[in-house]
């Protein structure tokens, strides 16, 4: 076990260089490409770099490490989530009564159940970079594991100047397929593909609001985004394992976790998620400020068990 653990460090401390070291060129890239502020009293806006990874991939884990690596070099860092501005407990339970019908709407998790707004307005806080921003925390273990967003006199104030915002999430970065892009989704869904499995638990129906959801997302949030990291693992059914190793954990350290039964119905409704959205994303990569001229994207291949084994910037 502390061979395996030792083995997990090392490799979180080589991603965590890995990355580092993309962020850190980028900063300089969008510097140089903006040039200097005219008004010496306004900070230059901070490097967003979006985060994108299966659950359980260990997106929360390197932010804390290029937060402390980023800022062992003398840059400015915060970090936050996509799970952060998950709609409240009170407002996932109404989003449910409105699509009764949807599964994947009824618990937190798939595009939709965020709040898109609370999300642009923090990220504008910190890219005009004049004043202290909140930064929403949800806390997952309340409601018996269904979670809710913690008050926001409680969150952390990130004060200026930002050199660089960390965002992740584990659909952020997902696109919304255009109607033929879903007739073809849907045509494969309605095959026999193991590729679409989870998919063909659900209805079109439920799938097209799903789709139709990414919508804002693409609008309010992507375009304030100018980098990229993307972990992308070889296989997404090992999603459910590494889930739950992370529900295991909560539960060692004596907080609400879910049961195995209740697991699996969470992992199930992510699932369609990706199904829907790798195949798009592997050819067209992500939406981004257009800041950054090139290679804005860093893609991390990971193996069944977290390691990195190998980075790329196709995309």
């Amino acid at each position: 076990m502390a061979r395996r653990q030792r083995a997990i460090q090392l490799n979180v401390a080589d991603r965590v260089r890995r990355v580092g070291q993309f962020v850190l060129g980028k900063l300089a890239q969008k510097r140089s490409g903006l040039g200097s502020s005219d008004t010496v009293d306004i900070p230059a806006a901070p490097l967003v770099v979006g985060i994108n990874g299966p659950q359980g991939s260990g997106k929360t884990t390197m932010v804390r490490g290029l937060v402390d690596y980023l800022r062992a070099h003398k840059v400015s860092t915060v970090g936050f989530s996509l799970d952060d501005i998950y709609l409240t407990n009170a407002e996932q339970r109404n989003l449910a009564q409105t699509h009764p019908l949807n599964p994947l709407l009824q618990y937190r998790g798939q595009p939709g159940t965020h709040d898109v707004e609370l999300g642009r307005s923090t990220l504008t806080s910190l890219i005009r970079n004049t004043g202290p921003t909140a930064i929403p925390a949800y806390d997952k273990s309340r409601y018996g594991g269904y979670g809710d967003r913690v008050p926001r006199e409680q969150w952390t104030q990130a004060q200026p100047p930002v050199d660089v915002v960390l965002f992740e999430g584990w659909c952020l970065g997902f696109q919304s397929l255009d109607s033929a892009e879903f007739a073809r989704y849907i045509e494969r869904v309605h095959g026999d593909s193991v590729m679409y499995k989870y998919s063909r638990k659900f209805s079109d129906d439920n799938l097209a609001q799903v789709n139709a959801n990414l919508g804002s997302y693409e609008r309010g949030l992507y375009p304030l985004i100018d980098a990229w990291v993307w972990a992308r693992a070889e296989d997404l059914d090992v999603v459910y394992r590494w889930r739950k190793e992370q529900e295991d954990e909560l539960a060692a350290q004596g907080q609400d976790s879910l049961s195995d039964q209740q697991l699996e119905d969470f992992v199930t409704r992510f699932m369609p998620g990706y199904e829907m959205a790798m195949p798009k994303l592997d050819v067209c990569g992500f939406i981004s400020s257009g800041i950054i001229p090139e290679h804005d994207t860093l893609r991390m291949h990971l193996d069944l068990n977290r390691n990195v084994v190998a980075f790329d910037h196709q995309l």
